[in-house]
């Protein structure tokens, strides 16, 4: 079993300046961002495509950036209680083809119907190329049903590794669900930092909201 150095809420583990719990405020921006978009699609459901799900999105944000959707339970996002979340943000190897990245991530995507407790999953791109990934699932136990998938537990133990050099994985809910429109509360972050042959792992927890 991994264990995990556990961080205090106030500050970034020495050396590892990702830890920073200010990154953490820019995460949540980007997540109340990709909520706001699937809002907005929510908002008009007979626009959306009649289409086989999982339906993918395709969108830009102002200033040109990549916004891809990918709805797989509209009725369940659009529901009025709490919806878990998984937020996922992490900085890319410089010098090397990330073709592998994409390839994966549309092969996670075509085994969404095997997971029913996904309902969405966005993608946000940010100006250095990086993005940052929203997961909604329900009920919360979804997200570990998606880690028995063969190809989830390749991604994070092998590709992740090879193609990033550090990881932050945000856990959490939605209080209301999409339509409420309140704060992201966490619960729990994961850091991975893969620049080392020994991969450094720790989290910091966060009071019940």
């Amino acid at each position: 079993m991994d264990e995990y150095l556990r961080l205090d809420p106030t500050g970034p583990a020495i050396g590892r300046p990702f830890s920073d719990p200010a990154h953490t405020a820019t995460d949540l921006a980007a997540v109340r961002a990709m909520a706001a978009r699937l809002r907005t699609l929510l908002a008009v459901p007979a626009a959306l495509p009649d289409a086989p799900r999982p339906l993918i999105v395709e969108g830009r944000e102002a200033d040109g950036r990549q916004h891809r959707v990918v709805l797989s339970d509209v009725r369940r996002l659009a529901a009025d209680r709490d919806l878990a979340f998984v937020g996922f943000f992490a900085l890319k190897r410089a010098g090397l083809d990330h073709a592998a990245l994409t390839r994966t991530d549309d092969e996670l995507i075509a085994e969404f119907p095997a997971h029913p407790g996904i309902l969405s999953y966005s993608s946000l791109e940010y100006a250095d190329g990086n993005w940052g990934n929203l997961i909604l699932v329900d009920p919360p136990e979804a997200r570990e049903h998606w880690r028995t998938s063969p190809k989830h537990a390749w991604a994070a133990s092998e590709l992740a590794p090879r193609h990033y050099t550090v990881v932050r994985l945000h856990t959490g809910r939605l209080p209301g669900g999409l339509g409420s429109g309140r704060e992201p509360v966490l619960a729990r972050t994961r850091y991975y930092d893969f620049q080392a042959p020994v991969p450094w792992r720790a989290e910091r927890e966060y009071p019940a909201g």
